[in-house]
């Protein structure tokens, strides 16, 4: 926040309302980068004081600005600058750095873990494989424009793909690492959306409460003779992207 403003509004209000010289102030604030996407704003009491006024003015500039879309309100958190939300298409060969790319947003994988184990009931369904088979499990973290957007868990059949997290690590790219097993090309078979919350893992790596929902999206992709290559399952932060399933191929 600006240090040079008067301690006091009502001199220079005018016949504007003082609640309205808040919104433009803060809103110049958050459009010219004081305060970034996802930043938490100071609270009710530290701008009334800063701005001269009462808590309620605050919270009705708090209110207007939540309808014009430049702040989110958690109960009991603040008030935070509202996310750039991406558009996420969930298509057959739809990648999200496809959609990031589009809209000219910097996006990145970061590598987080690597574990091999087995497979349980549900897992070895959607790989198609016995129960209790192997897989090497690989999370990454997706971040868009410096902030941790989603945490994505992928399961790769082994021994099809032993030693895939090497290249995943080193790359940053699903698609590259695929490449090195001879999988040219692949394509989203099956994706399940559902809610959940996040584990004590996921809230340190997307800097969020547990008690924050989430998204989550099961995605089974194939290679070109249908056979699963991956089982992913993406914990994404509502506020950072928006999911878009078109049905285009639908011709009923």
């Amino acid at each position: 926040m600006h240090q040079d403003r008067p301690s006091s509004l009502y001199a220079r209000r005018g016949a504007t309302s003082l609640w309205r010289i808040v919104v433009e102030a803060i809103r110049k604030d958050i459009t010219s980068g004081t305060y970034k996407p996802g930043e938490r704003l100071p609270t009710e009491s530290e701008l009334a004081a800063t701005f001269g006024v009462h808590r309620n003015t605050v919270r009705r500039a708090f209110a207007v600005l939540k309808e014009r879309d430049y702040v989110r309100i958690e109960q009991g958190r603040g008030t935070f600058v509202k996310e750039r939300v991406v558009r996420y298409r969930l298509g057959p060969r739809t990648r999200l750095t496809a959609s990031l790319r589009d809209i000219e947003r910097m996006g990145e994988r970061r590598f987080v873990s690597s574990a091999r184990l087995r497979l349980d009931r549900e897992q070895s369904r959607d790989l198609r494989v016995p129960v209790g088979q192997f897989a090497r499990k690989v999370d990454i973290l997706s971040v868009i424009d410096g902030v941790a957007a989603s945490v994505i868990s992928n399961y790769f059949p082994l021994p099809r793909f032993e030693g895939i997290e090497a290249f995943i690590e080193r790359t940053g790219s699903l698609t590259e690492s695929w490449k090195q097993f001879g999988v040219l090309d692949y394509r989203r078979l099956e994706a399940r959306i559902s809610a959940g919350s996040l584990s004590q893992a996921d809230s340190l790596l997307l800097a969020l409460p547990r008690r924050q929902p989430v998204i989550i999206v099961t995605n089974i992709n194939v290679d070109v003779d249908g056979v699963p290559i991956a089982l992913s399952k993406t914990r994404v932060a509502p506020q950072h992207m928006e999911l878009v399933v078109r049905f285009s191929d639908w011709n009923g």
